[in-house]
């Protein structure tokens, strides 16, 4: 889990190999990449003002950590034991419907993913969506859950994530299908996560994960 939009606008006519202002200070990096504006345009010959967007880690305070001396991240990991029980939710049963005529066109399904991502932005842009998706390997995208996650990470307290996703971030046939599902997507996210409090209760399904 990362936060997307901690991000570094470059300055227009510099490049790849050029620093970034207070990156000797620890303050900013071009580690983890960038999005070149550019490649998005529609007129391919000509440059873009905007030029490069770095994507930056978070910078946090651990609890266990030295006081005062920042450390930083990008990639928050789910705890390990509770993604194990989450796996045991993909033959349950969702939601499909919202009445006899309203339908998602393909049945949904509990599954688990390798990387996903919030920001304070409401994503319903194919380009950006197949962006971090290639750079990062992200496929859910949503707006809330990084925060949670980075506190967590900061106090050392295990979390895990469970969303029910309600459009296809722009990458739908038609407009935008948030308006129809949102309160479907909600009720789905609510019985999974009341099955996956379920197994948190049950000792011989903690046991169970551990063991896998």
């Amino acid at each position: 889990m990362i936060q997307s939009l901690l991000i570094y606008p470059f300055r227009y006519g510099n490049g790849p190999d050029d620093a970034l202002p207070l990156e000797d200070n620890g303050d900013y990096t071009r580690d983890v990449g960038y999005l070149n504006i550019r490649n998005y345009s529609t007129d391919f010959e000509s440059d873009n003002f905007l030029n490069n967007i770095w994507y930056q880690p978070e910078e946090i305070f651990p609890v266990d950590g030295t006081p005062e001396e920042r450390q930083h991240v990008f990639w928050v990991p789910v705890e390990k034991h509770c993604f194990n029980l989450a796996k045991t939710l993909k033959s349950l049963t969702l939601e499909g419907c919202l009445n006899a005529t309203t339908c998602l066109s393909t049945p949904p399904k509990v599954t688990t993913v390798e990387r996903g991502t919030s920001a304070s932005i409401y994503l319903d842009n194919a380009a950006y969506r197949s962006f971090i998706y290639d750079k990062f390997n992200i496929s859910p995208v949503e707006m809330e859950s990084a925060a949670v996650a980075l506190i967590s990470y900061q106090q050392r307290v295990p979390f895990i994530v469970i969303r029910a996703l309600s459009d296809l971030a722009g990458g739908g046939e038609h407009s935008n299908e948030v308006d129809t599902f949102i309160t479907l997507a909600a009720n789905n996210s609510v019985k999974a996560a009341v099955e996956f409090i379920k197994l948190l209760s049950s000792p011989e399904r903690i046991a169970s994960s551990i063991r896998i």
